[in-house]
């Protein structure tokens, strides 16, 4: 299983959010000082999580989960692949395009 770094991940959700760091802070009941120092840590006491996902509305927890790490993984996979599709898509039209279309 890949390391998570926790903080970044709360980081992200936080920015992801509609709140300030400020705002975050105040709802779970730490100072901005402390909201920066768990974005640097790599692991979490479990009720502080428990707040920040209840907070955020998001399940942080799930990042720990085998199944959610190979779905991320599935979906970067298939994003590459997509995205490689849609270029071949591209110069093939371009080669056959109709020149009285143009």
């Amino acid at each position: 299983m890949e390391k998570i770094h926790i903080g970044n991940e709360i980081k992200k959700a936080v920015e992801s959010s509609n709140l300030t760091v400020s705002a975050f802070a105040e709802k779970i009941n730490k100072t901005r000082v402390n909201v920066y120092s768990i974005f640097k840590r790599e692991s979490i006491d479990t009720d502080l999580l428990m707040k920040i996902c209840e907070v955020l509305q998001f399940d942080l927890f799930k990042l720990y989960s085998s199944d959610y790490q190979r779905l991320v993984k599935a979906l970067e996979d298939l994003q590459k692949e997509n995205f490689l599709f849609d270029k071949i898509n591209r110069a093939l039209v371009e080669k056959y395009e109709d020149p009285k279309k143009k």
